[in-house]
């Protein structure tokens, strides 16, 4: 369920604020998803990927992050999910969406966390070494330079034997 890997301190930041002291702020707590919050209702999701968008490369290749209110660059009524929400829905509404973080929200619609696909990805820390993964990895050429498509067939049972090749 969500509320087991769900990320419980949760900085979110008010619409008004400026993009370059949202990305500092991102940038100083290591984290790449700011739920945009007014008076306690969840108004959008700001990710890096937005303030990346919104920034000019400077003379180094750092972002230049312009004074732009969050509000303008935050994607509004982001994905949100309930504490009871299972681990295999979120990983199939996230994946079918692209999304990368989800906000978990109680029955007033208040935040009480975050999951994101690392959060989902740690998820996968705890499981026994000795198991075989519940996937194998098939890497297809496609024609034309530097191209390559992944693939994830087949189940552990089927490829317990391809799995322990695909690891190291």
């Amino acid at each position: 369920q969500a509320h087991t890997t769900m990320t419980r301190d949760v900085v979110v930041v008010p619409p008004e604020l400026s993009l370059s002291l949202a990305w500092e702020l991102m940038q100083r707590r290591r984290i790449r998803h700011l739920p945009v919050v007014s008076g306690g209702a969840l108004l959008g999701m700001l990710t890096d990927r937005d303030v990346l968008l919104f920034s000019q490369p400077g003379e180094k290749g750092e972002p230049v992050v312009p004074e732009t209110p969050v509000a303008l660059a935050m994607t509004a009524s982001p994905h949100t999910c309930q504490a009871d929400t299972s681990v295999a829905e979120l990983v199939r509404v996230m994946t079918e969406q692209k999304i990368d973080a989800s906000v978990v929200t109680n029955d007033r619609d208040r935040i009480v966390g975050l999951v994101t696909t690392t959060d989902l990805l740690l998820l996968l820390i705890d499981l026994d070494p000795a198991q075989p993964l519940p996937f194998t990895f098939r890497v297809e050429e496609e024609p034309g330079p530097k191209s390559a498509r992944l693939g994830i067939v087949g189940s552990a049972a089927e490829n317990s034997a391809l799995t322990s090749e695909h690891r190291g």
